[in-house]
């Protein structure tokens, strides 16, 4: 038994609660089970009951055990003087309020139909990542729809407060904001930390006072990549070394560490330096990128104005020095730029119209996401063959919200679909 399932069943009054009484033998009537507090203090406010012949409004506390109420420590807290109804699953001592008078009650253990404990415990304790799959081709799609926009709204706003939070370290100022998202998905999964890094270490209004020279920006990001390190290598990488080394001690700048790429395993087109190079040539094309960024409604213009080319050197190199045989594209695929879009770009977007009310904007913005593809990746391939809808970005990004902040973390009760396979297959 859990704390969280009954939780479940009084909130949602899931159990004979027409037919109840107190553990000292007084009829109970439950008229509101009050509002679930997630903050310090106890687990109801404001429930409305009536024990025998009076009615209380007050808090409820919930307990596997009475005897938790002194494993919890409540007898020495203030706040829980004001529970009118001790509820517990197995009542095994009586718990004093004051000397002499004692706490009412509830011990639901024979109110709980035992078909819900066993469908909650299957959920909770399967070893699946999604548990719940076998039922799912009982559910309408109009129901795992509903499902998936509110989790998606969910990821919009979990993302939202992230994003806020860089805005605050970033002194309230939105173009540094997104240069840090936007950098850091550069990096995408295997150099995501790298590009935050750098980021940090290098501020946007350093960067834009060098945008008319795609040179000096580049010698700024490939130098604080702390991919300069070297005396020589070759003459394009001595012109960017000699631009840093002026540049860094103007602004009195300092590297990350070389050993925070990660250079093994990845494909060619996300090896650091060409992801360096294509955002260099980014920020000098379009030096006000957020402005750029609010006129455009359009997922096909938002990809024209990231479609950037890295300077022309990578097309015979990978990494410095070291000349490859045949050129190689150097172009920022189109793929790559539909996910800048998702993790970058449209939370950053959704997080700025919050922020300035402009409530017009949000729904054009969350629909972004239905003008992209489905996200086809090992969190998203969890949900194959199941009737969940998999059409656009809007439906891949509610599904990795879903496995990671329910799924994985088992909120079955706070999931609709587990919910209803509780209380309806539970309690037939």
């Amino acid at each position: 038994m859990t704390e969280d399932f009954l939780h479940y069943l009084w909130q949602n009054r899931l159990f004979d609660f027409l037919n109840v009484h107190t553990t000292s033998g007084e009829p109970l009537h439950i008229f509101a089970p009050g509002m679930h507090n997630f903050d310090a203090g106890p687990d109801f406010r404001q429930a409305v009951v009536q024990i025998g012949d009076i009615k209380w409004v007050g808090d409820v506390e919930i307990h596997i055990h009475s005897s938790d109420w002194f494993r919890h420590n409540h007898h020495n807290d203030e706040k829980y003087k004001s529970v009118a109804l001790h509820v517990v699953y197995e009542h095994d001592m009586e718990v004093e309020r004051i000397p002499g008078e004692f706490f009412p009650t509830l011990e639901l253990k024979s109110y709980i139909p035992e078909g819900m404990w066993t469908q909650y415990q299957y959920l909770v304790d399967s070893l699946e990542l999604l548990p719940c799959r076998s039922y799912l081709p009982d559910f309408r799609p109009i129901h795992l729809r509903a499902l998936l926009s509110s989790v998606a709204m969910e990821r919009f706003l979990r993302k939202q407060d992230d994003i806020m939070a860089i805005h605050a370290q970033c002194h309230a100022d939105w173009n540094e904001t997104l240069f840090r998202q936007l950098a850091t998905s550069f990096g995408f999964k295997t150099n995501a930390t790298a590009f935050e890094l750098l980021a940090r270490s290098l501020p946007f209004r350093v960067l834009s006072r060098h945008t008319d020279s795609q040179l000096q920006v580049s010698a700024l990001v490939f130098g604080q990549a702390g991919l300069l390190d070297v005396p020589h290598i070759d003459s394009y990488y001595d012109s960017l070394k000699y631009e840093y080394d002026y540049l860094r001690y103007k602004y009195q700048l300092e590297p990350i560490g070389r050993h925070h790429w990660n250079q093994l395993r990845l494909r060619p087109s996300n090896f650091p330096c060409l992801r360096l190079s294509q955002l260099a040539v980014l920020l000098c094309r379009t030096p006000d990128l957020l402005s750029a960024l609010l006129v455009r409604q359009s997922v096909e213009a938002f990809r024209q104005l990231f479609s950037v080319d890295a300077d022309p050197y990578w097309e015979r190199h990978f990494h410095f020095g070291q000349e490859t045989i045949l050129p190689h594209g150097v172009a920022l695929g189109e793929t790559a730029v539909d996910l800048l879009l998702v993790n970058a770009v449209i939370p950053v977007l959704f997080a700025y119209h919050r922020f300035f009310g402009n409530q017009s904007m949000l729904e054009p913005t969350v629909a972004l996401l239905e003008q992209l593809p489905f996200e086809d990746n090992r969190v998203t391939r969890v949900f194959r063959d199941t009737p969940f809808p998999n059409k656009t970005a809007l439906d891949s990004q509610a599904l990795i919200e879903l496995l990671h902040r329910y799924c994985k973390e088992k909120r079955c009760m706070e999931c609709s679909v587990g919910e209803r396979i509780v209380r309806e297959i539970g309690n037939p």
